[in-house]
């Protein structure tokens, strides 16, 4: 891409990031392949399995794909893990996306020099809320934890850089009721000559979907001013307890819509989400749970808390349906969507947070234009004999043009049933 192309899509020198809009895209940039992108998610708190694969034709953490039209998009993976490193699920949950301790590089940071050569950011770590133990998603190639940014604030103002990096200006444009994007409103008139219909609509619908997220950032600042709902008779919340764990759901759902808008406007390519391990009583609906998120991670089977576990980790996958959908319905450069051009990897290294087991891990694929199943059942006897986690980053490595025949604990692949 040259430098004219880059100036006719950015606003100001680069103060505001636009979409992809084909119609400015010179005759060598329509040519060129839709780029690749990767984003690895994680949670530290497991899911809870009968719920999380797609073999149950019930599955309730499975249905939030399917509202939105994208469960066609998606495979679950039973009977992977990394057969070691042993130890506390706990202290291991950054295992996910590196396969093995110590000195490992998660699969996001082996490809983020490659993929994100042409972008802003080569990656971008996210985690929603506060983080503990020290366990994020993403590690360099000496194995250390690289630190998420946990304020959806700063991943908005990195975005769309200059004013909007000023965290008081953006605070200044929020109070006042504007929008960053009433900076631009003229050439945004400009630009609306330029350009056919279809990118039009684009550009309003880019444009909706950027005061969509500045109104969430402002409803969450007002709920820092709120006093929480009464807690139930009995509930004591643990001394850690803060305002930054109770509102990780809040901050989780900016997260997924951030990474969306930062994929349209090829700010970034490569990401990691840290879904942290929530010591307090979140916030769900408006409401204060009667019970921490570790604590109903450790359900015993219990009904009672295996519910209101499920309702947190369905607004886990809320977010990542939207996201989903937010790329499907947006072009690519290639004429395709961006869905199919972007990889989702979703999971955990805590396969049974009840029982902090590490055997047979909770694994979603979703986009990419994998030969989806909706599930895939993997081990001895099965069609697909395969018993490593990282047989599944070796298929995605290659379907994101590295020729790799491994990576990390990796002994196979799962090309046969996803490529």
């Amino acid at each position: 891409m040259d430098s004219r192309s880059i100036d006719r899509r950015r606003f100001l020198q680069g103060a505001f990031a636009l979409p992809l809009l084909p119609s400015l895209l010179n005759a060598k940039e329509k040519r060129k392949a839709a780029p690749k992108r990767l984003v690895c998610v994680g949670t530290q708190l497991g899911w809870y399995k009968p719920d999380f694969f797609a073999s149950n034709p019930n599955a309730r953490l499975i249905k939030p794909f399917d509202t939105v039209g994208v469960g066609d998009q998606l495979t679950t993976i039973a009977g992977l893990d990394h057969a070691g490193p042993t130890g506390n699920g706990h202290a291991l949950v950054y295992t996910l996306f590196t396969g093995q301790v110590p000195g490992s590089i998660s699969l996001d940071q082996y490809v983020a020099p490659k993929l994100g050569v042409e972008t802003r950011y080569e990656s971008l770590q996210l985690c929603a809320g506060e983080l503990r133990n020290n366990s994020p998603m993403s590690l360099n190639a000496n194995g250390i934890p690289l630190p998420p940014i946990i304020r959806p604030s700063v991943v908005f103002a990195k975005i769309f850089g200059n004013k909007a990096a000023d965290l008081e200006h953006q605070q200044y444009i929020l109070d006042s009721g504007r929008s960053i994007l009433d900076q631009v409103t003229g050439d945004a008139k400009h630009l609306s000559n330029q350009i056919n219909h279809e990118d039009r609509d684009k550009l309003d619908e880019y444009f909706t979907s950027v005061r969509d997220v500045e109104r969430k950032l402002e409803r969450r600042r007002d709920w820092l001013d709120k006093p929480f709902a009464p807690r139930e008779p009995g509930f004591s919340l643990p001394p850690e307890e803060d305002v930054a764990e109770s509102m990780m759901l809040i901050n989780e759902d900016l997260m997924w819509d951030l990474m969306a808008l930062a994929i349209k406007n090829d700010t970034c390519r490569v990401f990691s989400l840290t879904i942290p391990l929530g010591g307090a009583a979140l916030m769900l609906n408006g409401s204060l749970m009667p019970s921490s998120y570790h604590n109903l991670s450790h359900h015993g089977m219990k009904q009672e808390k295996v519910d209101p576990l499920v309702a947190i980790e369905t607004e886990h996958m809320k977010g990542a349906a939207r996201f989903m959908q937010a790329l499907k319905e947006t072009s690519d450069t290639d004429g395709g969507n961006m869905l199919d051009n972007t990889t989702l990897l979703l999971g955990s290294a805590m396969a049974d947070a009840s029982k902090h087991r590490r055997v047979d891990y909770p694994l979603m694929i979703a986009g990419g234009g994998y030969k989806h199943q909706r599930h895939l059942d993997c081990g001895e006897g099965l069609t697909y004999k395969n018993e490593m986690a990282c047989d599944l980053y070796v298929s995605v490595l290659q379907h994101l043009g590295f020729e790799r025949d491994s990576f990390a604990t990796s002994k196979s692949n799962l090309n046969g049933a996803l490529l």
